[in-house]
């Protein structure tokens, strides 16, 4: 006697290659440290995918001015902090973050994917941060330019 078929459902095999992107923590002259807020409601940093014949560094760039409208200069290109998720299309992601300085007291956001943009004292940004990995991206950040503001005044 035959058996019937069963079929099994295929399940989505753990994906090996991640998706690079680049982003950009930026601060202004107050220190304060910019965010947006997501049409989900999550408080991020901004953040892209690198266009061909782009660096990571230039793709951050306009990344932040594409989503914010901040015009922004990077001091030290050398400090760059690799971030590793999944989003929410089960797409790992590779995400290269460069520190960023600003002119720039308020954003203009120039994408319907962000409902709300500020520049935030640092502590209040780690509160305001939807994601720990962004929290601790910022406590890395912040401790770099505490160690390169200690260098530079000794």
């Amino acid at each position: 006697m035959k058996r019937p078929m069963t079929h099994k459902r295929r399940q989505k095999r753990p994906q090996t290659e991640r998706i690079g992107g680049a982003g950009g923590v930026v601060f202004n002259r107050d220190d304060d440290v910019l965010l947006l807020k997501h049409l989900s409601g999550d408080w991020v940093f901004p953040k892209g995918h690198v266009d061909p014949g782009e660096s990571d560094l230039e793709a951050a760039q306009r990344e932040v001015e594409e989503e914010a409208g901040v015009r922004t200069w990077c001091e030290d290109d050398g400090f760059v902090v690799k971030t590793h998720y999944v989003n929410d299309r089960q797409v790992a992601r590779e995400i290269d973050w460069f520190v960023f300085e600003t002119e720039a007291t308020e954003p203009e956001l120039r994408e319907a994917l962000f409902t709300e943009g500020a520049f935030l004292p640092p502590e209040r940004a780690l509160d305001r941060l939807s994601h720990p990995q962004d929290r601790d991206l910022l406590r890395r950040v912040l401790a770099w330019r505490r160690r390169k503001d200690g260098e530079d005044v000794g």
